[in-house]
């Protein structure tokens, strides 16, 4: 029997790179929810789980869109895939449609070894080697997606207005304040920072804190 026969070419397209496209599309759903967090962060908006479950529902749409208009997302980059239909991207609409069907494949393909959702919609995965052209020419939009995961990453780690702004009239604040030793001289100094930024922004609030603050009020004396 002809090796041919065992060959990607008859294999079929919903069953080609199963765990490799299952793992990129699992990493992408996981980053929307990061990107949704950093987006309430970034905006100071109370994170209930309502709201969360809002902006992470809106980043992953984004995301889709994005990767129905190019057949690229970050992490299938990583994984050297890209989904296409004929040979193209899949285009806006297919790219919605699938940011809803998704979560069902992603449940059943592995069970079934199929992905019957990608089928309904004739998509399918595409090796693209990772420093090909082809593969470069995505970069663009995986470049996008990473900054915007470092941005994230980073309203995670500073503090927001409020959480500064509290944290300085607390008795760890005073401690900061007035150079006293604290828990976290990380939190000190950027509350600090965050504080005198949004003063200098002319926020009253701020202004207030930052006032009753010696260590703020010589930082933003400079």
């Amino acid at each position: 029997m002809s090796d041919a026969l065992f060959s990607s070419e008859f294999e079929p397209a919903d069953t080609r790179y199963l765990w490799r496209l299952w793992f990129a599309d699992l990493l992408d759903l996981a980053t929307s929810v990061l990107l949704g967090w950093g987006a309430l962060r970034a905006m100071d908006v109370d994170r209930t789980p309502g709201t969360l479950v809002v902006a992470g529902v809106v980043t992953w749409l984004l995301m889709s869109a994005a990767g129905g208009l190019s057949g690229w997302t970050l992490w299938r980059g990583v994984m050297g895939l890209r989904l296409v239909v004929d040979g193209s991207a899949p285009g806006l609409g297919r790219g919605l449609f699938r940011a809803v069907l998704l979560p069902v494949d992603l449940v059943i393909s592995p069970f079934l070894q199929r992905r019957y959702c990608d089928r309904l919609q004739k998509v399918q995965p595409e090796a693209v080697p990772p420093f090909t052209k082809k593969w470069q020419r995505g970069l663009g939009w995986q470049g996008f997606w990473l900054v915007m995961v470092f941005a994230s990453v980073w309203f995670m780690v500073m503090p927001t207005r409020r959480e500064a702004l509290n944290y300085l009239k607390k008795l760890d604040g005073w401690r900061c304040c007035h150079g006293r030793a604290t828990p976290s001289p990380f939190k000190c100094s950027t509350s600090v920072s965050r504080a005198v930024s949004d003063a200098e922004d002319g926020d009253a609030q701020a202004q207030a804190v930052v006032k009753d603050c010696p260590k703020a009020s010589a930082e933003m004396g400079r």
